[in-house]
Parts: C-alpha cells; sequence; structure tokens
C-alpha cells in the first residue's frame, strides 16, 4: 500500500516538475523575463464596437492600465482585433483609424492621446475635435485597466448571464471557453425571484434538487447534484462545514461545477459542488436599505453600504447586514436570524490587493421533522402539521467566518493568490425527532445535541501565463492545508409514541440527569496540486485542461475520551478536457474526471469496521453556445458518473437502535443529460431555464443485494425550470414597470433512504412585477401561484417535507 502511494506521490511531482521544466519563459532569471515581457505575443479576440468597451477589454486580456479624458472617446468604433500580437502591436491595431495614439508613460502604464498630424492624409474626427474644447480639458482623466467595469470571476452581473468564473478552474476564464459544466446564477436573478434561502437558488440550474438528508438537522437543504448528495457548501472557493447557514445577503452569485472537483478543491462527492461568492467592496459609494413582508408573518430587512474611505481610492469597505423574523406555514416554526458581514478591500497599486471579511450569523427555530407518509407517498397529516414539544429548546446556529485574500501581480508571467479561513459552525439541537411509524403512531426519539465544527483552511496558488512556441498556457501549481474538528455532545432516548393526525398530542418531559456522549473528530489534509490549461492552433481555438492533485488525509477521533481508530488516506486524482471553438459563439468539449472522498472515523459498518474511501470518475461531451450576440449563453452536456465504494446510511439499524451505520462496498452510477440557459433574449426580456435528465442505477450493493438495479433514493429522474422577466421600454408609458414568470417542474422520485416511497411529480409557478422610479424599487411576488399540494424531500416514510403553499411577499428598496 506505501510503494502505491509513494508511486502516486512521485507522479504528481514529477509531472509538475516536467511541465515547469519544459517552459522557458517560467525558469528565465528574472531580469530576462522582464526584459522579454513586450515582446511575448498573446493571442486577442477583440470584437469592433465602441472604443471605450474595448479598452476595457484589451486592459483586462493584456493587464494593462490606460488613462484618458472622457471626451476623447466617445462616439468612436475601434476594429476588431483577432490574431497574435505583442501588446503594443494589439493597442497599436486597436486604435488604428482612431486618430488617437498610445504613449507608454511607465512599464505597462499608457496614455492616450490624440495622434500628431503628420500630412493631409490624417483623418481628424469630430470627436477628436471636441475633446479639445476647454470643458473637455476640464474633465478629469479616466483610468481603463485590467479592473474597471470589466467582468471578472469575482465581480458582480449586471443581468443574468455571467461570462466568467474560477470556479472550475481556480482562474479568472471564460465560461464559453473552458471544458467543463459551470452554471452562475447571479445576483440579478435572486433579487427578481425574491430567493429567500440558497435552495431558492440552486434550483435554477439543472441536475441540481433538493436532498432528503436531515440526520444532522443542518440548516441548508443540501443540494443533490447529478444524483449525488453534496454535503459540502463552498464559499468563494473554500470548504464550509455542512452544519452551517448560509444568508443571501451577502452573496453576490452562486455557481454550480458539475461533475468530481477533486483535482482542484480535493476531497468531494463526484455530483458536483455548489460555491457561493460573497460581495466585495466596490470603488463607487453605493448604499441600499430593503424591507420585505410576506405570507405567514414573514418580514425581512436588509442594509447593504460600500464605497471609499480615503481620497485616492485605495481602501475600500462593505457592509452587509440583514435581519429575518418569520413564521411559517408549519405550525409553531418560527424563525429569527440575524446576520452581519463587513469586509475590507486595500489595493494599494494595480496590481495588489487584500481583501479582509467577516461574517457573523445567528439563528434560533423548532427543528421540523417533517410529517409522515402513507406507503403510496401520500401525506397522513395536512401540510401545516407538526410533531413538536414546545418545551424544549428547538434548534439553535451561531455561524462565524473570517479570512483574509491576498493577490498579487509579479509581472506579466507570474501572480499568485493566497486565501486563509477560519469557520465556526455552533450548532445546538434539543428535539423531538421521529424514528418510525407503528400502526397508526409515529415512534420517536429525543435528542439533545450540541455540536462545535472549526475549519482552518489555507490555500496558496502561484499562476504563470507563459508560451511554449505557439503554445499559450496558464498553469497553476497550487497547496492546500485544511484542518477541521468537531465535538459533539449529545444524548438520545426513545421517546412514547405519538399519534398521528392533524393536531397531535405531544406532551414530553426531557430526562433529568442527561450523560452527554462525547465524540471527537479531528481531520488533517495537506494536498498538492497543478493545472494547466493551454491554447493552440489559429487564435487558440483549442483549448486544453490538464491536471492532477495529491492529497494525504488523516482523521482520528475520541468516543467517550477512548479514542477511535486512526485513518489515513491517500490518493491522486486528475483531469483531462479539451475543448474546440468552432466559432467565436460556438464550442464543443469533453472532459474526464475523478474524485476521492475519505470516509470519517464513525463511518463504520454494523460490526464497527471503517470503510474504505468513496472514489468516482466521470466522462462529459458537451456543446457551449452564444445568441444574439453573446447575450445569451447555453451548455448542453452528456455524461456518465460511476462511484464506487459508497457509504450509504442503514436506516432500519438506526430506527431500531439508534445505531449509526453503513452499508459498505456499494457501487453507483448516474447518466444523464442536461441543457442551461441564461442572458437577454431583447434589450427587454432576460431570461433563466435548465433542464435535466438523470438516470441512476444502484450497479453493487453487499449489504442489500435487493437494491442492484433500483434508482437512487431521491433523485428525479426529470426536473426543468424557466423564469422569464420583461421590463416596459424606458420612455413609454408603463416605463419602470416589470413582471416576472416562471415554473419549476420535478418529476416522480423516492424517499432519499427508502426508494419503496414513492413520491408524486409536481409543478409550480412563480409570478413578480415591480416597479422602479428614480432610486426606489417596489415589488410584489407571488410563489406557488396555483398553490399546488406536494412533497418536496422526504427521507423516508416518517420524515417529509411538504413544499411551501401560495405565499405573497412584497418589498420596498431605495438605493442612493
Amino acid at each position: 500500500m506505501q510503494k502505491k502511494q509513494g508511486r502516486h506521490l512521485r507522479q504528481v511531482v514529477h509531472t509538475a516538475l516536467l511541465l515547469m521544466a519544459t517552459s522557458q519563459t517560467i525558469i528565465t532569471p528574472f531580469s530576462v523575463v522582464q526584459a522579454a515581457e513586450q515582446t511575448v505575443a498573446s493571442t486577442y479576440r477583440i470584437k469592433a464596437g465602441p472604443l471605450a468597451q474595448s479598452l476595457n477589454e484589451f486592459a483586462a486580456l493584456a493587464g494593462v492600465s490606460i488613462s484618458q479624458p472622457p471626451a476623447l472617446v466617445d462616439g468612436i468604433t475601434s476594429r476588431a482585433v483577432n490574431g497574435t500580437y505583442t501588446t503594443r502591436q494589439a493597442l497599436d491595431a486597436l486604435l488604428d483609424g482612431t486618430g488617437l495614439e498610445a504613449v507608454e508613460t511607465a512599464k505597462g502604464v499608457f496614455k492616450l492621446q490624440k495622434k500628431a498630424i503628420t500630412g493631409e492624409k490624417q483623418r481628424v474626427l469630430p470627436e477628436i475635435v471636441a475633446a479639445d474644447s476647454a470643458d473637455a480639458q476640464n474633465l478629469p482623466e479616466v483610468s481603463v485597466s485590467a479592473k474597471a467595469d470589466t467582468e471578472t470571476a469575482w465581480s458582480p452581473v449586471k443581468g443574468y448571464l455571467a461570462r466568467q468564473s474560477a470556479t472550475g478552474t481556480k482562474t479568472d476564464s471564460s465560461i464559453l471557453e473552458t471544458p467543463v459544466s459551470v452554471q452562475v446564477v447571479t445576483r440579478e436573478v435572486m433579487d427578481d425571484q425574491v430567493s429567500v434561502n440558497l435552495k431558492d437558488v440552486y434550483e435554477n440550474v439543472s441536475g441540481v434538487q433538493q436532498a432528503g438528508n436531515t440526520l444532522n438537522a443542518q440548516t441548508e437543504v443540501l443540494p443533490i447534484i447529478r444524483g449525488f448528495e453534496s454535503p459540502n457548501l463552498m464559499r468563494n472557493g473554500l470548504r464550509a462545514t455542512n452544519a452551517g447557514a448560509v444568508d443571501l445577503a451577502n452573496v453576490e452569485r452562486v455557481e454550480v461545477l458539475k461533475g468530481p472537483a477533486s483535482i482542484i478543491y480535493g476531497a468531494l462527492e463526484p455530483g458536483g459542488i455548489v460555491n457561493y461568492v460573497t460581495k466585495r467592496p466596490q470603488a463607487d459609494a453605493s448604499h441600499k436599505v430593503e424591507q420585505q413582508f410576506g405570507s405567514y408573518d414573514f418580514r425581512r430587512t436588509t442594509a447593504d453600504s460600500t464605497g471609499a474611505l480615503n481620497n485616492d481610492g485605495t481602501l475600500l469597505y462593505r457592509v452587509n447586514v440583514a435581519h429575518t423574523d418569520s413564521n411559517s406555514f408549519r405550525d409553531a416554526m418560527d424563525l429569527e436570524r440575524i446576520v452581519v458581514g463587513p469586509s475590507l478591500l486595500w489595493k494599494p497599486s494595480e496590481q495588489t490587493e487584500l481583501l479582509v471579511d467577516f461574517s457573523y450569523l445567528k439563528e434560533k427555530q423548532p427543528y421540523d421533522t417533517g410529517i409522515p407518509l402513507f406507503t403510496n407517498g401520500k401525506p397522513r397529516v395536512s401540510r401545516s402539521t407538526t410533531f413538536l414539544e414546545s418545551d424544549l429548546d428547538g434548534r439553535s446556529n451561531e455561524d462565524y467566518y473570517a479570512g483574509y485574500q491576498f493577490s498579487h501581480i509579479f509581472n506579466s508571467t507570474w501572480s499568485i493568490r493566497n486565501q486563509l479561513q477560519y469557520h465556526r459552525a455552533n450548532n445546538k439541537n434539543e428535539s423531538l425527532r421521529s424514528r418510525g411509524i407503528q400502526g397508526n403512531n409515529l415512534q420517536m426519539r429525543y435528542q439533545n445535541e450540541d455540536r462545535v465544527d472549526d475549519e482552518v483552511q489555507f490555500v496558496l496558488d502561484g499562476t504563470a501565463k507563459y508560451k511554449t512556441g505557439a503554445i499559450e498556457h496558464v498553469f497553476v501549481l497550487g497547496t492546500e492545508l485544511i484542518q477541521q474538528e468537531t465535538d459533539w455532545h449529545r444524548f438520545r432516548a426513545n421517546a412514547p409514541n405519538v399519534a398521528i393526525s392533524n393536531d397531535p398530542v405531544v406532551n414530553y418531559v426531557s430526562p433529568a440527569n442527561q450523560t452527554l456522549s462525547d465524540e471527537y473528530a479531528k481531520t488533517k489534509w495537506a494536498s498538492l496540486y497543478f493545472q494547466d490549461q493551454l491554447s493552440l492552433l489559429e487564435d487558440g481555438r483549442l483549448k486544453l485542461l490538464l491536471g492532477g492533485r495529491f492529497d494525504d488525509v488523516a482523521t482520528s477521533g475520541k468516543d467517550g475520551g477512548v479514542p477511535t481508530q486512526r485513518v489515513k488516506d491517500q490518493a491522486f486524482t486528475s483531469r483531462a478536457g479539451a475543448l474546440f471553438m468552432l466559432t467565436e459563439d460556438h464550442s464543443v468539449y469533453l472532459s474526464a474526471s475523478q474524485s476521492f472522498r475519505p470516509q470519517t472515523p464513525t463511518t463504520i459498518d454494523a460490526a464497527g469496521n471503517p470503510l474504505e474511501p468513496t472514489t468516482g470518475r466521470q466522462y462529459e461531451v458537451g456543446l457551449k453556445s452564444a445568441f444574439l450576440n453573446q447575450k445569451l449563453l447555453t451548455t448542453f452536456a452528456v455524461y456518465d458518473i460511476e462511484k464506487k465504494n459508497v457509504a450509504v446510511f442503514n436506516q432500519a439499524l438506526f430506527n431500531a437502535t439508534g445505531q449509526n451505520a453503513y452499508f459498505p462496498g456499494i457501487k453507483q452510477r448516474s447518466r444523464g443529460v442536461e441543457l442551461d440557459a441564461s442572458g437577454q433574449l431583447t434589450d427587454q426580456i432576460k431570461l433563466i431555464a435548465s433542464y435535466a435528465y438523470t438516470d441512476t442505477e444502484v450497479l453493487e450493493n453487499k449489504g442489500d443485494p435487493t437494491q442492484v438495479g433500483n434508482r437512487l433514493g431521491g433523485v428525479s429522474p426529470n426536473v426543468a425550470r424557466i423564469w422569464l422577466t420583461y421590463d416596459f421600454l424606458k420612455g413609454g408609458d408603463l416605463s419602470g414597470l416589470g413582471i416576472g414568470i416562471g415554473a419549476r417542474y420535478v418529476g416522480e422520485s423516492t424517499a432519499q433512504f427508502d426508494t419503496n416511497i414513492k413520491l408524486d411529480a409536481y409543478t409550480v409557478a412563480d409570478f413578480s412585477l415591480w416597479y422602479r422610479w428614480k432610486n426606489l424599487r417596489a415589488s410584489l411576488n407571488i410563489k406557488n401561484l396555483f398553490n399546488e399540494d406536494y412533497i418536496a424531500r422526504a427521507s423516508d416514510a416518517n420524515i417529509a417535507h411538504p413544499g411551501i403553499p401560495r405565499s405573497v411577499f412584497a418589498s420596498a428598496s431605495m438605493q442612493f
């Protein structure tokens, strides 16, 4: 075993060294690299258009800064630039025929000015003459740089279409040109849909559904992606423990990477990940307050403020706060939540920035054990019925994030990005939980839990942009260190049965002198990884994505003060992909990737033996297309995932004895077809839509051979969603008015841990109406417009969660 692990480690180190050795640019002494920067050619594809916009795009691609008086470029259209140029050549080609020229005032810094007239053939544009006026000369210069008004993987997005993402590659990459499936839900979509929870957002993406797992009473409804539950959320590309909570007040965009992501994020499930990107400080001062009201006494107040703290704009701030106070259509399920999210961004130069952010969330709500179902999947009680004991404390959660992101560009070749994050989730839960059905009674269990999760994550990435011959590279070499600790104290005891009815009588007194268990787990990760994004052929039309990662994971723990078995796993995972640009707007791609996820010390079989790590592999092919002048982006994908050594919870054993145990040696498969579309159909119509067909199957199950051939629990084969908005023309009689309408279809599925319990298909429609006037906005949203009665998800027959009935929300906001 050790020889095999050593061979894996040597493989990743040798590969990384080989890739570095083949790059003469990287190993060239630093002074030689600096001298060569001005002559290194790169591929540019900039469409003809407004010169100001083209300069923004060029600055982002070349990593330079350009300044000019504002009136100098007004009304001027640039030519298209397509081909391989040095920075100087590309800029000259962009300015050709405009009557302007760029003067380099410092390394990588250019100033735009009128071109000197050298004869009668020189054309003087009217716009240029206007720039000589006294008013124009008094205007301040505008600086155009790689970060100004240009969309990046971390910036706000105007509209529904995001063109850049780092979730799939760790680099600021074009979604259209990356051979993986990445979908982004923007802030504007969240606002138009009045999204309240993270699940409201990720359900816009194909292949993502709600999981029925509620075993740990986590705040968030975890997603199932491409047939497999994804228990770890990501925050700004870093791990978030599955016990934490997410409030959307401080979220800029939510991104979903489909398929195995172990090569860049380590130990994860093969279906994919949900990564939410938080709001960053902005240079332009902006302040927004919003008040929302809704059905079931829903009240939510939010405030968002950002701007500069000094005159030169090098120190920026942002503060987001929110308070939510709400009842529920579920009896006695009151929620109170407060969140505060301040951040500071220091930019001492165009090449360096340091972002420091903090987030605190506190909430309290009873634990919802759901409703019971008949064996045919129909509810035994009304959707409002709860089986609560009001004298118990219920569930509370305190969530803390603190960290920094540091980046520095050394030159046109090298840059680094360093992240450090600390996360603590403190969850408490005292409640009754259904453990089974006996006749017309719910069998109940009392649980008193106090769980603290602490996680520290350190990531350091070095990125090199260089060429070997005609091949362009974006090479990443990184390391990641993680330490996660879970301290869990709990007491469980069977409670008296409760008769199933729409008005249940629950009268339970918690036991005195409880002895809580003492369960502790500690996991350490150490990783080394590399990735190379290559651009080949004419204009870089062929994109290759190659990468590998070595993970060393050690897990230890204690149970009642007695050390548990120490588990140590090592693995090498890899990914390869290729994308070919058929045209500027259409690309085809294929990829293969692997996943690796070690088991925790508590993931044992009924005899107490630890299970082998879970592994996965995926093959995927797809087509990406941009329509309507790249205002609408679509992704069509076909995939096949196989997952081995799956740990499936032994629900029957847990219900009978309260013992946590898993079936070992299980193999599963998921195959599917997905389609996503987002963007604008016209200047007035925006769209986000998706469809997924997911075909899952149990290939092997030694613990329960009867499951072989069955679909995986909790996964609907057919899921579709569409959301359309229409903004009336500015200047018209209905200027400022907008409407949105959408529908979500979920086909038949089953309970996640009992595939004999069938859940009916359902369709939910939503409607939105809003009005904007100056800096004010008012909106009215109706969710579940036709009051569909449905089960959204279920663990088994005794724990099912009904969907929200028709609900109305009204909001008013002011931005200044």
